[in-house]
C-alpha cells in the first residue's frame, strides 16, 4: 500500500491513504528509513501487520522518492 504522512509525533504518526482510515505507523517498523528524517506529507509504501496492542499497523514502512 501506499500512503502520504498526515500526522508526526515522536516517534509515531498516521499515514493517509485513499478511501481508507488513517494508518498508525510507528518508528520501529521503519525499514531503511530514520525517523527523523521523515516530513509530514511524504510517501511511504508499506504493508499491514498486526502491532504489540493487537491492533493493525503499518509495518515494513519504505519511503517512496
Amino acid at each position: 500500500m501506499k500512503g502520504n504522512i498526515k500526522v508526526l509525533k515522536t516517534w509515531f504518526g498516521f499515514i493517509t491513504v485513499d478511501g481508507q482510515d488513517d494508518v498508525f505507523f510507528h518508528a520501529n517498523n521503519l525499514e531503511w528509513v530514520d525517523f527523523d528524517s521523515l516530513n509530514e506529507g511524504d510517501m511511504l509504501e508499506f504493508d499491514m501487520g498486526e502491532g504489540r496492542n493487537g491492533k493493525e499497523q503499518a509495518v515494513n514502512i519504505t519511503l517512496v522518492q
